[in-house]
C-alpha cells in the first residue's frame, strides 16, 4: 500500500527483522491452533509486546486488520485510541459493530479495498502513478 500512495506504513511483524523469522513460521499455522498457541507460548511476551508498543508510540496513526479474533489487535487498538489518541483504522467484516471497536477505531472499512480509496481520497497517489 506505502508504494502506491503518499504515507508510510512500518508492520511490525514483517518490517521487524526480529519478527519477520517468527511470522514465516506462525503464517504456515492455523489462527488460533494449539500448534500456534504453543509456539508463540515460548516467545518472550516483553520484547513482543514492548516491541509493538513503542512502534505505536512513534505512529501518527494504526491501521488495523481485525477480521479475525486475536489478543493482541484489541489491545493494540485500544492503546492507540485510548491511551495515545492517535488515529485508528480499522479493516473488519466481522467486528465493526463490536463495542469497544465502536468505541475505539477513528473509522471502519469493511475490506482493504475501502481502505485503499480512503486512504487515496485523503493523502493521494505517490508522484508518478
Amino acid at each position: 500500500m506505502e508504494a502506491k500512495y503518499n504515507i508510510n506504513i512500518d508492520n511490525p511483524f514483517y518490517d521487524n527483522p526480529n519478527r519477520a523469522a517468527e511470522m514465516a513460521v506462525t503464517d504456515k499455522m492455523k489462527d488460533g491452533s494449539r500448534e500456534q498457541c504453543e509456539f508463540l507460548a515460548t516467545r518472550d511476551e516483553n520484547s513482543i509486546v514492548d516491541d509493538d508498543l513503542e512502534k505505536i508510540r512513534k505512529s501518527d496513526g494504526i491501521i488495523a486488520m481485525a477480521n479475525v479474533t486475536r489478543i493482541g489487535t484489541p489491545m493494540e487498538i485500544f492503546f492507540a485510541g485510548r491511551i495515545l489518541k492517535i488515529p485508528v483504522l480499522v479493516v473488519t467484516k466481522n467486528y465493526a459493530n463490536h463495542p469497544w471497536i465502536r468505541k475505539f477505531a477513528t473509522k471502519t472499512f469493511p475490506h482493504r479495498t475501502a481502505l485503499e480509496k480512503y486512504i487515496k481520497e485523503k493523502y493521494g497517489l505517490k508522484h508518478g502513478l
